[in-house]
Order: structure tokens, then C-alpha cells, then sequence
């Protein structure tokens, strides 16, 4: 691939399955025979620690499943950490999802709001 001279790089092909040593062995030897000066992506990251990791390790980019996976399940990210926007302490909660936050969502929307769209039955 180096001999291609391509603008940068992908680094993929992992199961997600293996070992956590495995894989940022594998990230860790990519990033040091593929050049310093492109992009060097990992592609399939799975939670947020491989992001950090692979970041140290020499990685550039990535893309990562772990906020849509946990979405699908009724978790949000704030500032403070996640909320389970299915717990029932939720149901009468009429503040935003944060407080301190300005995007669309936390403007627009309160815990209870969102509590409810994720238990009504859809049937």
C-alpha cells in the first residue's frame, strides 16, 4: 500500500471480537510502518477507550459505533455523563437532557419528552 502512495490509510479488517492487546497491537503496527505524514484511519472502533488508545498509538481518524449502538437503547451523552433515558425517573422530569448545552436537542426537548418517545408502545 505504502508503494501506491495513496493520501492515507485505512486500518481495518478486525473482527471486533478480539482481544483488546490484539488490536492495539495491530493498530500500533500499522501506524508505525504506515507514514507519519497521511491520514491513518481505524475504521470500526467500538467504545470511546479504543478512540483514546488508538489515538496515542498513532491513529488519525475513526469512526465509531458505540453512540449508535447505545442510542438504540435509550442512552444519551452530557457533559456529566450518560443518562438511561428509560429509567422511569425520567418519566416527570421536565428538564433538558443538559442544561448547559445549546444544540437543537437539549433546547428543544425535555428527559420526560425523550423518556416517552422511548417507552410508548409503537405497536
Amino acid at each position: 500500500m505504502i508503494k501506491r502512495d495513496t493520501p492515507g490509510y485505512a486500518i481495518g479488517g478486525l473482527a471486533g471480537g478480539e482481544d483488546k492487546a490484539d488490536f492495539w497491537r495491530t493498530v500500533f503496527t500499522c501506524t508505525q510502518l504506515l507514514p507519519a505524514d497521511k491520514p491513518r484511519y481505524v475504521m470500526g472502533i467500538g467504545y470511546p477507550i479504543d478512540i483514546l488508545i488508538c489515538s496515542l498509538l498513532g491513529a488519525d481518524m475513526f469512526d465509531c459505533v458505540y453512540a449508535t449502538r447505545v442510542a438504540r437503547f435509550g442512552t444519551v451523552f452530557t457533559r456529566n455523563g450518560e443518562l438511561k433515558m428509560r429509567s422511569s425517573n425520567h418519566r416527570f422530569d421536565f428538564s433538558p437532557i443538559d442544561e448547559k448545552c445549546k444544540c437543537l436537542t437539549c433546547q428543544s426537548y425535555t428527559r420526560s419528552y425523550l423518556w416517552h418517545q422511548l417507552t410508548r408502545d409503537n405497536s
